[in-house]
């Protein structure tokens, strides 16, 4: 069954970076108090989730790499790859591999767009939401057409 879930969240692209739920020593609920650390709210085991394994490990060891953290936490390469795109972690500053921008190839640590790139992006979707906006505006955004006399008060 657990085959069978962990074969849909790759199908799916769905990366949840293994969090824990249930507590590996009492069995009791784990919740979540922050930089992927979780404590047992009964014996108050503490566990990390993916990003909290790295996180931890790159703290420890700067300049370590995806194969590094992946061979010392168990955290999947899939996974460093994901936290590295939603900027949660960043490319070390000495490091000669480097992730490129989605939109112009450009060199970037973390992210998928670089600084120039997100701005151009951002501008483009503010300014489809303007022109979407103004012509959808609905009720009362007719040209007013002049009508004479009578026949703007005769509904006929």
């Amino acid at each position: 069954m657990e085959e069978k879930i962990r074969y849909k969240r790759e199908t799916l692209d769905v990366n949840d970076y293994n969090r824990p739920y249930d507590c590996p020593v009492c069995g009791g609920l784990m919740i979540f108090k922050g930089c992927g650390e979780y404590a047992c709210e009964q014996c108050r085991h503490i566990d990390y989730d993916d990003y909290g394994k790295a996180r931890n490990y790159i703290e420890k060891n700067p300049g370590a790499t995806s194969a590094d953290i992946t061979f010392n936490t168990g955290v999947s390469q899939k996974s460093i790859r994901q936290m590295l795109k939603e900027s949660r972690l960043e490319v070390a500053q000495d490091s000669k591999v480097l992730l490129r921008c989605d939109m112009c190839g450009a060199d970037i640590r973390s992210g998928s767009l670089c600084p120039s790139c997100e701005i151009a992006y951002h501008r483009k979707l503010e300014e489809k939401q303007r022109t979407s906006h103004n012509a959808g505006a609905g009720y009362g955004s007719e040209k007013n057409v002049e009508q004479k006399g009578e026949r703007r008060f005769n509904r006929g």
